[in-house]
């Protein structure tokens, strides 16, 4: 069976499941506390949610993938052209940015990420897909040996995989389960209520009036009467376009403002409020959701970034690299996010710290052209190591006193003179004395004894 039956068969078994997001949910959805109906799809209208999801999503997919394998104890990078070609280029139809960015918003929305290897006749994986997460069902097997059934639109089974054939990468998960919490149905009260603030917002500003209140009639108006009133008013105050219009009622009829304000009802502080809430869950700083909270973390930009990957990118990627790297890769194989490509410093911080690194020998000069995007140098002149000269090993300053040895890094010592025989000829040519010392000696004489 050739690669591409088989993909043609993938299709088929998830019903266009691969890389579809715009399922339509709504029947799945829960009402909320605040009367607004939330699923994953719907959620992404509040900007909260969107924000968060495009930034964590976005940050991972933007990565660099290497690959990397261990010999003897040491982390050797494997060259581009020897990995498995999924790890540049997931799938033919898919670049790696887009594969990534749809398993990290799979983890962000439904807290399971399903991907489904596809393999050659050698049994090697040719590529990987992403399958929608609402679309897979776990059975559950004795000692985690679960099947996976993926279903289409209407709910019929097409197909059931094994653990072989699908990788299935959880995010919070409780004991003894085997599918992850979705983040979105655990703060489903939250992004209701942010939703609805939102709606009372868009509401007020269609229909507000600045003389929001009720009429009042001395008499009993029959219903029709009632009605006619309350639409001309309406037609000549209500809306943006007639605020600070002047009123002006018959028959009798008074108008009796109702004084509440969005400031009283705390209309600003809620969505505010929503907004941290909802960077809460998805471990954001508040002032990257919301550009009224300002950063109290930190000393610079630099520090901030730090602070976002450490916090918030780490705990996806190594969940990800981990269960990938298990699942796909033989032997002491793993692939591994670059997350320095996020971290770059500026240009005279990076030089410096490749001179530290340089000078001190663990890096040399074809490294760090390697992490400028540079080629090596000619004839292997860029592999060389070069180490300080004044240093030496602590602990062995006495040893080598007694020796009579420098220490390491210290200039050779000259031996000690022994004393002059008193009994020895004066006229006799002192062995320790050298030759210039005796040609500066005669150069001093004036040729006569």
């Amino acid at each position: 069976m050739s690669l591409f039956t088989r993909i043609g068969e993938l299709r088929t078994a998830v019903s266009g499941a691969v890389g579809d997001w715009d399922r339509n949910v709504e029947a799945l959805a829960t009402r909320t506390s605040s009367g607004r109906k939330v699923n994953r799809r719907n959620s992404l209208q509040m900007i909260a949610v969107y924000a968060c999801q495009s930034l964590i999503g976005d940050a991972v997919a933007s990565l660099p993938v290497d690959h990397y394998t261990l010999k003897d104890g040491r982390r050797e990078g494997v060259d581009p052209m020897r990995s498995p070609r999924w790890v540049r280029q997931p799938n033919p139809f898919q670049t790696s940015y887009d594969f990534w960015f749809r398993v990290v918003v799979s983890l962000l929305t439904d807290g399971n990420a399903f991907l489904y290897t596809l393999r050659n006749d050698r049994g090697e994986v040719a590529a990987l897909y992403c399958l929608h997460p609402q679309a897979v069902s776990i059975v559950e097997g004795p000692l985690g040996d679960n099947k996976y059934q993926v279903s289409d639109d209407q709910g019929s089974v097409q197909g059931t995989f094994d653990r072989s054939q699908v990788l299935h990468i959880a995010a919070f998960t409780m004991p003894g389960c085997s599918r992850g919490l979705s983040p979105v149905d655990m703060a489903r009260e939250a992004i209701g209520l942010g939703l609805t603030a939102e709606e009372f917002g868009s509401r007020f500003f269609e229909q507000g009036t600045t003389m929001a209140g009720v009429i009042e009639h001395p008499g009993t108006p029959r219903p029709d009467e009632a009605r006619l009133l309350r639409d001309m008013f309406r037609k000549s105050h209500a809306g943006v376009k007639n605020s600070h219009s002047v009123g002006v009622l018959t028959g009798g009829a008074s108008f009796k403002p109702i004084t509440i304000s969005p400031e009283q009802a705390q209309f600003l502080e809620t969505r505010r409020f929503q907004k941290s809430e909802i960077a809460l869950l998805y471990r954001v700083p508040a002032y990257l959701v919301d550009s009224t909270v300002s950063s109290t973390w930190g000393t610079g930009i630099e520090e901030q970034n730090k602070f976002f990957v450490d916090q918030t990118l780490m705990p996806w990627i190594v969940r990800i690299e981990q269960s990938v790297s298990t699942f796909l890769l033989p032997g002491f194989q793993y692939i591994r996010f670059n997350v320095d490509a996020r971290l770059r410093a500026k240009t005279k911080d990076r030089y410096e710290s490749y001179q530290l690194g340089l000078t001190n020998g663990f890096l040399n000069s074809d490294e760090v052209r390697a992490m400028e995007d540079l080629g090596p140098l000619p004839k292997k002149l860029g592999q060389r190591f070069y180490r300080p000269l004044n240093l030496g090993v602590v602990g062995e300053e006495e040893k080598a006193a007694k020796e009579g040895k420098p220490s390491a890094g210290q200039p050779p010592v000259a031996p000690p003179i022994p004393p002059a025989d008193p009994n020895a000829d004066p006229n006799t040519q002192d062995p320790n004395v050298t030759d210039q010392g005796n040609k500066d000696d005669a150069g001093t004489q004036d040729g006569t004894d």
